[in-house]
């Protein structure tokens, strides 16, 4: 049984985590890919790719604050000890600056007793609102509690907890990313020319991307009937120590697949490329994924990785200080997703320094102007 820290932990790996995957396989086991591109909706999947890849231009909120944002708010953002919060730090404040307000940033291990503890002193030094990733409403529920009753408010990213009855804002649901599964989908059968055999790789511990993998399996099945998919699972457990070498005997006893399909790819990707170009696979296995992090994304520029959808943490930090700003404004609150991308090699932005980066190039001047700041 996994622990709540490791919980906590490990669903911050890219801000996004992933769910278990529903069903293994789809289409005949019987036809060994030749004839399953003669069944697939080749177009269709070109055309889904085609319209994934278009980086978006605009922010997916759109509805300007008329009343005055009142300035001068004090915010705590609760660190989780993982490189996803320690990237959204810096993005948080840069957001509440444009409002005039001052971001605290505490940092924790993550552990349930240290966020805890740091909400309850963001309640006692009078915070207006706190911020903690992944919120687990559960473990939480004394400080939603308290926090209700100073008039102190709550956001979160990454949740399964529902907004308007657990907490002001929640962005990134699992309703949310749902649209990630059809995205990797439509480029495996794609790129395959409708020849695809793949595995998922599903961390089951991850709850927030519960619906990307079912997505994934119905638009695969959608766009190619014939073509072959079952799901590999990786335990909590095996991070950041044989991920690489589970993936890598799998493609060896099933010497059929053709595409590794990452549910995370930041915390499934370190070193396995390199495993699997010294099994000697890399020139017949390709990798697509969601999430990720800089050396992720140097490697779809470099080619070693075909497609990821990037984690939109700007998205995330931007959509909960303006959630928090409709608030104080007396501005209705709604449940805003973020923007989603297929980003390949050959629409990869040019710098990809640090391991996060906006989806949306203008997104500050966009935000701003909905702030009327």
């Amino acid at each position: 049984m996994h622990t709540t820290l490791d919980r906590l932990r490990l669903l911050l790996i890219a801000a996004v985590a992933a769910v278990a995957l529903v069903g293994a396989g789809c289409g005949s086991d019987d036809d060994g890919g030749g004839g399953a591109a003669a069944l697939a909706d080749e177009s269709a999947a070109a055309e889904l790719t085609q319209e994934f890849s278009t980086r978006p231009t605009e922010i997916t909120q759109s509805k300007p604050i008329e009343s005055e944002i009142p300035s001068g708010k004090n915010i705590t953002f609760i660190s989780c000890g993982v490189e996803a919060c320690a990237v959204q730090g810096p993005i948080l404040k840069e957001a509440a600056s444009k409002l005039g307000w001052n971001v605290t940033e505490v940092g924790t291990d993550g552990s349930p007793e240290k966020v805890q503890g740091a909400f309850d002193a963001a309640i006692r030094d009078g915070a207006d609102a706190v911020i903690v990733n992944a919120a687990d409403k559960d473990v939480l529920a004394k400080q939603l509690n308290d926090a209700k009753a100073a008039g102190v408010e709550f956001a979160t990213c990454c949740s399964v907890g529902e907004q308007g009855s657990d907490f002001l804002f929640n962005i990134a649901t699992p309703e949310q990313n749902a649209p990630i599964g059809e995205m990797l989908a439509a480029k495996v059968i794609e790129d395959s020319g409708g020849d695809a055999n793949s595995v998922y790789v599903n961390v089951s511990a991850f709850a927030i991307l519960a619906a990307v993998g079912e997505t994934f399996n119905q638009k695969y099945a959608e766009l190619c009937p014939d073509c072959e998919t079952d799901t590999l699972e990786i335990p909590l457990t095996a991070l950041g120590k044989d991920v690489p070498d589970r993936i890598v005997s799998y493609l060896r006893s099933h010497p059929d697949v053709n595409y590794v399909v990452l549910s995370e790819a930041g915390s499934t990707t370190p070193g396995l490329t390199a495993a699997i170009r010294a099994a000697g696979l890399a020139d017949k296995v390709k990798i697509v994924g969601q999430g990720g992090n800089e050396a992720v994304y140097q490697e779809v520029k470099q080619g070693t990785i075909l497609a990821v959808v990037p984690s939109a943490l700007y998205s995330y930090d931007y959509g909960m200080v303006d959630a928090l700003a409709r608030k104080f404004a007396g501005a209705p609150v709604e449940e805003t997703p973020p923007e989603f991308w297929l980003m390949t090699q050959e629409n990869a932005p040019e710098s990809l320094d640090g391991p996060a980066f906006p989806i949306v190039e203008d997104y500050e001047a966009q935000w701003s102007e909905l702030w009327g700041k």
